[in-house]
């Protein structure tokens, strides 16, 4: 069994070491580096066939051309560096004028444990030549390689990429070639290779098996039978006559060829032909075998390798089914970037569903989140920002719109999406923001230390400027703030706020104005929704249709006319950002 893997410099790994147990779930969201532990024990393997081909000694390595090389799809070999491949250089210790050739090394380290429990290690070097060449050197030199391969427990390792569908056709394979075409990501393509390989074993005698005595391929009948009620024959292939090895089923006593069934059927039929096609494997790694297949059949496809304790299983995937159903300490988190034991599974499915791959991506570089009601207000504090000059501080933040009901439910919503960020990425910190409204009852404590609540009953509340607006509309219609066109239109905002009785107390300035008006009033509805509102006295007058929103208003204020709430607020993000 493998007891630990050791990766360095391959892919968006820089250096990592992961455990394992017999049985094994790799977890993450897509692009969360679980394929790449997989991929990264395929190319081990592929070295390992390489190194016996070769019988090597001394301490030079293979070179491996782009074409040869059959462990995954590459366009180029750049490809699996962590780091840019390009040889660098540095200073020769003796003679510092002259410079020596760096090599950026990839290294894959497998540990397991021999019969005796003692704890043995083989590791692959792959070290870069061109876009279309590496060699790979085996990492102690060959007569490590000779020792350790004669261990009765060295690994055999077999890879399973994800399904991508089964071909119409399919001629007999040699193992290198069924090797070619998985390293392509093409299982789908060797599946009546690896079926015709059960039926086609020999006993301790080298005789032919029979049919009815080989106990894999009734294995694998009874399972067609019981999860698809699909009767599946033996695949039929005679040597040096047949070009073609054809695998039928039985379904309603018509016979069909395999292609015909569904995507379910065609991926458990992969799965165990990979799994009983390699009978001499220790290792298999299924990367997402729960595609295509529904809850029940991802239920019982975990049990029935779960219960077959004579190979080690790692397994690759995001579903809730395999993950609920499995014991924690089988599950190896890769949300966060790096291998972690998890200490619940249910916050890990929620991390899975309740994160979205752009929310991975956007706080990948900044870990801040700003949960806010609506989309309105990250253009309202967009505008502010600008205005104060702190527009980098507030993108340092990804603004995650909550579009709630009530605010006890946007609060209970940003803590569970952020516990779920939490899992993917334990830096990340988080501020959210809140209205007044006091429909639920629901007000955070003035020293929470990631909530904040304005003071007035909704952000609108602080557009009550009427300067702000008459310089928005004179925005809008591109004239100076003098001209006699705008008088209409300065009536119009002059009389609602006096209608409102949102005129300034002498000595006041609307930085620091604190009326309780403010806290009653319902801006959204005052300056936007009401059928008098602000919005559409100057939508409806004149002959013009005049749209000004809430943007416009706000990247119109000046920064004397921004209330001391709207700094404190800011000052409030910067300090998180440091």
């Amino acid at each position: 069994m493998i007891t630990k893997l050791t990766i360095k410099n391959f892919k968006r790994i820089q250096q990592e070491e992961f455990s394992f147990n017999q049985f094994e779930l790799l977890v993450g969201a897509n692009n969360s580096g679980k394929s790449t532990v997989l991929q990264a024990m395929a190319i081990w393997q592929y070295c390992i066939e390489i190194f016996r081909q070769s019988k090597r000694t001394g301490g030079r390595g293979i070179q491996v051309v782009l074409p040869n090389f059959t462990a995954l799809p590459l366009p180029e070999f750049v490809l699996l560096w962590n780091n840019k491949t390009e040889r660098t250089y540095s200073p020769k210790k003796n003679a510092p004028q002259q410079k020596e050739q760096k090599y950026i090394s990839i290294e894959i380290i497998v540990h397991w444990m021999n019969a005796d429990n003692i704890q043995m290690n083989f590791g692959v070097q792959l070290r870069y030549q061109s876009p279309q060449a590496i060699y790979a050197i085996p990492i102690g030199g060959w007569a490590k390689f000779s020792e350790v391969e004669q261990d009765e427990s060295f690994p055999y390792i077999v890879y399973v990429p994800p399904f991508s569908g089964i071909e119409p056709h399919e001629q007999w394979l040699d193992d290198g070639n069924v090797r070619q075409h998985v390293g392509k990501s093409q299982p789908g393509s060797v599946i009546r290779n690896l079926l015709f390989r059960v039926i086609d074993r020999e006993d301790d005698k080298e005789q032919p098996i029979p049919i009815k005595e080989n106990k894999d391929w009734a294995e694998i009948r009874t399972k067609i039978k019981e999860w698809f009620g699909l009767e599946i024959l033996p695949p039929q292939y005679e040597k040096r006559i047949s070009t073609e090895i054809k695998v039928e089923y039985k379904a309603n006593n018509k016979t069909f060829d395999i292609i015909s069934g569904g995507s379910g059927f065609h991926q458990i039929l992969i799965l165990l032909a990979f799994y009983y096609g390699y009978d001499k494997s220790t290792t298999i790694l299924f990367d997402e075998p729960d595609a295509h297949l529904h809850t029940n059949l991802q239920r019982n496809l975990l049990s029935y390798f779960r219960n077959k304790s004579e190979k080690q299983f790692i397994m690759a995937t995001h579903s809730p089914e395999f993950i609920g159903n499995v014991d924690m300490h089988d599950i190896i988190s890769m949300l966060s970037g790096q291998p972690k034991r998890i200490n619940s599974s249910e916050k890990i499915i929620r991390a899975l569903s309740d994160v979205d791959n752009s929310d991975i991506v956007r706080t990948q570089d900044s870990p801040y989140i700003l949960y806010l009601e609506g989309e309105d207000d990250n253009r309202i504090l967009s505008s502010w920002a600008s205005v104060l000059g702190v527009s980098k501080v507030y993108e340092k933040f990804y603004p995650y719109i909550l579009n709630g009901t009530s605010k006890q439910d946007m609060k209970d919503r940003a803590d569970a999406h952020f516990s779920a960020m939490r899992q993917i990425n334990p830096a990340i910190k988080r501020v959210q923001l809140l209205d007044y409204d006091t429909d639920d009852g629901y007000h955070p404590n003035e020293d929470n230390p990631c909530i904040k609540e304005w003071k007035r009953k909704n952000i609108d509340n602080y557009l009550m400027v009427d300067s702000a607006w008459k310089r928005a509309v004179a925005k809008q219609l591109n004239e100076q703030m003098d001209s006699l066109f705008l008088q209409p239109y300065n009536t119009i905002i002059n009389d609602f706020f006096s209608e409102q009785n949102l005129t300034l107390s002498p000595n006041t300035t609307w930085k620091n104005v604190k009326a309780q008006i403010f806290s009653v009033l319902d801006g959204k509805k005052l300056l936007f929704s009401n059928n008098d509102s602000l919005f559409h006295r100057i939508k409806s007058f004149g002959d013009r249709e005049l749209i000004i929103n809430r943007t416009t208003v706000a990247a119109s204020m000046l920064k004397q006319e921004l209330h001391q709430d709207i700094m404190d607020f800011f000052d409030f993000l910067e300090n998180t950002v440091k």
